[in-house]
């Protein structure tokens, strides 16, 4: 059975799809989406690999299904299961990232090395997250299509640059970027500067990069992909703890990428804050740190976690890096639909509140950008949505 859903209309004529949950008890198991981290970084890879690499994922999000087109766009070949790469040739139109803040990233450092124009471009969420750091600091060409946004973006390379410095304090998909693009290039340095969050994330693509082949972060290597079965998405373990569910494919622990669910200090996983401050609610509550680049995702995720907490009846405190939340709260039904700012992570939080006290939220199929199924299983496991 799958999700149900009504729509409303909003501002302009357009229409808002949201789920209307009753009061539930949900019992049983989920299974967990392939790693979108892991996903976007072995496409990548293998993009750039003349020989076909097998890539398994039992199902595919909209993030992941996005830099699919995008690089299948670029020339390379996805038949579902088999990713074959090679050298870009010239998009027929701009590359649509739609939700996805990786592959946006990730595409401008592919973009600039290529000596023909390539247009950027993503949905309303994805253009309110700048990348310009990342370009200015890879010293290629740009264009913004659009007077009142940063996007449609046109970028112009091909980069030449010597060494590069990039900003590691915000994000590290822009370090990321850079370790993944040297093949394409004859030879670069990196120079990192600020406080690294998200290291875990870093380490990640290097590992990966070190298995097909690379030496050296800058310098060129030829890709040699093996076939991969992206792991289950360790960060997608927090909804199943929220929810109280058991999970039938838990990832191992060298693929968590610093997903530890009984550790409240995000530097390195900062995706975890909103579910986590909801079950500390529920529960003995405390005190999330070292989430500051949390504000720098698809919502200001400090700020907006607050603010669907406080939908719930459920009292919390803002801080410079992180939320304070006391224990022992019990959510209360929302007046109105409960809005989701475009964050999947707010709207699978606010269904998962929602199933104990009843509510309406706001766009129904926004966990489709990275576990498509979740809604469903939730069905599965005693989800009443009318």
């Amino acid at each position: 059975m799958g999700p149900s859903s009504n729509e409303q209309n909003a501002p302009g004529g357009n229409t808002i799809g949201f789920l209307e949950i009753e009061p539930s008890h949900l019992s049983g198991s989920v299974k967990l989406p392939p790693s979108k981290s892991h996903a976007m970084r072995w496409l990548t890879l293998a993009s750039m690999d003349h020989n076909p690499t097998k890539i398994v994922m039992w199902e595919i999000g909209e993030d992941v299904q996005a830099m699919v087109d995008c690089l299948c766009a670029l020339g390379m070949v996805w038949d579902g299961e088999i990713f074959t790469g090679g050298e870009f040739s010239e998009p027929d139109e701009k590359l649509d990232c739609k939700n996805s803040g990786t592959a946006l990233r990730f595409l401008i450092a592919q973009s600039a090395t290529c000596n023909f124009p390539i247009v950027l471009d993503g949905d309303s969420s994805l253009r309110a997250r700048s990348s310009l750091h990342l370009v200015q600091s890879l010293g290629i060409a740009s264009k913004s299509v659009d007077d009142s946004s940063e996007y449609p973006m046109s970028l112009q390379g091909p980069f030449s640059k010597d060494n590069v410095e990039i900003d590691v304090s915000k994000t590290s998909q822009f370090h990321s970027s850079l370790m993944l693009m040297a093949p394409r290039t004859s030879g670069f340095s990196i120079t990192t500067l600020g406080t690294a969050v998200s290291r875990k994330h870093s380490k990640l693509t290097w590992d990966l990069c070190v298995r097909t082949g690379a030496k050296s972060p800058g310098i060129p290597w030829k890709v040699d992909c093996p076939d991969v079965v992206i792991p289950p998405d360790a960060s997608m373990m927090a909804f199943a703890r929220l929810a109280g569910l058991e999970v039938e494919n838990a990832p191992d622990e060298s693929d968590s990428i610093g997903h530890a669910l009984d550790n409240s200090k995000l530097r390195d996983s900062n995706d975890l804050i909103t579910p986590m401050a909801a079950w500390l609610a529920l529960g003995e509550g405390g005190q999330i740190t070292g989430a500051s680049h949390a504000a720098f995702k698809e919502s200001n995720r400090i700020t907006k976690t607050v603010e669907l907490l406080s939908r719930f009846g459920i009292e919390s405190s803002a801080t410079d890096d992180g939320i304070s939340v006391n224990g022992g709260q019990i959510p209360t039904r929302p007046d109105g639909i409960v809005e989701t700012y475009g964050d999947h992570r707010i709207q699978m939080t606010a269904i998962l509140l929602s199933s104990i006290c009843g509510g309406l939220v706001e766009d129904s199929n926004l966990h489709n950008v990275a576990w498509p199924s979740f809604v469903e299983q939730l069905q599965n496991c005693g989800l009443i949505i009318k």
